[in-house]
């Protein structure tokens, strides 16, 4: 998947495949990180999605790392978009 396909995905949920064979439903969020310049995705599972939005509700601004796990673009294979 290229950066401008998943730049398409942002914040949308979402049953995510990824180049090792696993499957999560989830969504995808970018993050800049100031010190490395450039940008970060991060997967946030289902699981977790309320205890993420609380957070972020609250200005918790670690709640991407709390909460999900980095992601490289290439390595994920296809996404299919579900309802929220």
């Amino acid at each position: 998947m290229s950066t401008h396909e998943l730049q398409q995905l942002i914040h949308q949920h979402g049953v995510f495949q990824f180049n090792d064979g696993r499957q999560e439903n989830g969504m995808i969020i970018s993050r800049y990180n100031i010190r490395e310049g450039r940008l970060e995705y991060f997967f946030i599972p289902n699981s977790l999605l309320d205890e993420y939005k609380k957070a972020v509700a609250n200005h918790q601004q670690d709640a991407h790392i709390r909460f999900g796990h980095v992601v490289e673009v290439s390595n994920i294979a296809a996404v299919r978009l579900t309802a929220a």
